[in-house]
């Protein structure tokens, strides 16, 4: 659907243009291309010329200019009307406030270099102030990665592709990052884990240092160091008194 644009009225008329000839045995009479086109043009300015030119295609006029028309393709008249009534009269003051104003916002960063690069090519900026404007549009977490690069491109291109590159790490990082989230595989160690200044003291009570006495090295040698049991009645060792058979 066609509104009456002008940055979308090149791109509108081109994909008219492709359809067409990729199936030209839908389009057999003139009448029927120009109303195909026109059923597009439904809101805005563009309706008011389609119901204009609708009633032009009622006039002795229409039938001069389009019908008897020597053109190889006909068609290309009514493009050329369409062209006219919606062109852009200042097409690189248009792209200079477009590339001055564009900002990333939610697109990613392949979407937006290709808007960005549309903008470029009609502005007639020259490389510099390409990346300054190209720069100035990223969202901010992208800054922030292509600040800590250590060497950051001189060229426009290299600048697409550096931006495309570290976009597409920050995505996949944030979805990783809401997966794990969603998994809870933080909470378990959340749970167990406390920082030293989460942790409560526990008072501790003081308590006396224990002495231990010191070990006597023959403790276990008494009985080596003994003297052999004598008799009492004979003098003999080895039994005592009671058991004397003297």
């Amino acid at each position: 659907i066609y509104d009456g644009a002008m940055s979308t009225c090149e791109g509108f008329i081109n994909s008219c243009r492709l359809y067409m000839t990729a199936k030209p045995q839908e389009f057999p009479t003139l009448r029927i291309k120009i109303t195909w086109v026109l059923g597009f043009m439904q809101i805005g300015m563009a309706q008011l010329f389609r119901d204009h030119f609708l009633t032009y295609m009622a006039t002795p006029d229409y039938q001069l200019q389009y019908e008897q028309s020597t053109d190889p393709d006909q068609i290309e008249l009514l493009y050329r009307d369409i062209y006219k009534a919606f062109r852009d009269p200042n097409k690189q003051a248009t792209a200079i406030q477009e590339i001055t104003t564009i900002k990333q916002g939610p697109k990613s960063g392949e979407e937006h270099v290709q808007l960005f690069k549309q903008s470029y090519m009609r502005s007639g900026y020259g490389e510099i102030a390409g990346i300054h404007e190209f720069k100035r549009s990223l969202n901010s977490p992208l800054l922030d990665k292509w600040m800590a690069v250590p060497e950051l491109p001189v060229m426009l291109d290299k600048w697409y592709d550096l931006v495309i590159r570290l976009d597409h790490q920050w995505r996949q990082a944030q979805a990783e990052k809401k997966v794990f989230t969603a998994r809870g595989g933080g909470s378990a160690v959340q749970r167990n884990w406390q920082s030293p200044t989460n942790r409560q003291s526990q008072p501790q009570q003081w308590r006396p240092p224990v002495q231990t006495t010191p070990r006597d090295p023959n403790a276990m040698q008494v009985d080596r160091n003994r003297n052999p049991v004598r008799c009492y009645n004979c003098g003999q060792t080895g039994h005592i008194a009671r058991n004397c058979s003297s």
